[in-house]
């Protein structure tokens, strides 16, 4: 009786195990789950699992016909997240703790806020709509691009490790990056700015590409 009662309990605990570990996950755009799923569905069972998804570090979906970037937050070990040439027109990023680098670029994007991204180090959100950024806690960044949006102004000041900055083909007449002691390259060409609209402060090493006369 004792016997029959330890297999029991040893075969509840077995299928309860089994229950977690095969857990299908819910996504909200079928274009990112058929994506995922071609290259990232290792059992072969036509869904994507809790373990299969820990398993992803890079998340390279180009060109996918994707509208919703929500979806990757059900990736929470990934350190790469390439979303180009799809129709994504908002995101907003946050919790990623692993996450190095985030590519968004020609998605005619409108939107873009990314928070408590701590080891975040290169953003690419060029070609897009955007006529704001919203950059919070992401100190690690050294590497923006924002080039080819619609952009009046922005915000560097909390980039302090800032190293190559593309703003060109925007709508920006004046730039502050007396607040990024580690920029070297700064890019602006297509915004209509003189050497004197940049704002540097004592920081006299920086390369300027792209000022008028």
């Amino acid at each position: 009786m004792r016997k029959i009662k330890i297999f029991t309990t040893l075969g509840l605990i077995i299928s309860g195990l089994s229950l977690f570990y095969t857990q299908k996950l819910n996504f909200k755009d079928q274009n990112f789950e058929k994506a995922v799923i071609e290259n990232f569905d290792v059992n072969k069972n036509g869904a994507i699992e809790q373990p299969e998804a820990d398993a992803v570090t890079n998340l390279f979906l180009v060109q996918k016909g994707i509208t919703s970037a929500d979806d990757a937050k059900l990736f929470a070990n990934v350190k790469m997240i390439v979303l180009d040439d799809n129709n994504i027109t908002s995101v907003s990023l946050g919790g990623f703790a692993h996450l190095q680098l985030f590519s968004c670029t020609g998605c005619k994007m409108s939107s873009f806020k990314a928070e408590n991204l701590k080891n975040l180090t290169s953003l690419y959100l060029d070609n897009n709509l955007l006529e704001s950024t919203l950059l919070k806690e992401t100190p690690g960044i050294d590497q923006l691009t924002l080039s080819l949006n619609q952009l009046k102004s922005i915000d560097l000041t909390a980039l302090k490790n800032l190293r190559k900055l593309n703003v060109e083909h925007n709508k920006i007449l004046k730039l502050d990056i007396s607040g990024n002691p580690a920029l070297q390259t700064l890019n602006v060409g297509g915004n209509k700015m003189k050497e004197t609209d940049i704002k540097t402060g004592t920081k006299t090493d920086v390369t300027v590409f792209g000022t008028e006369p």
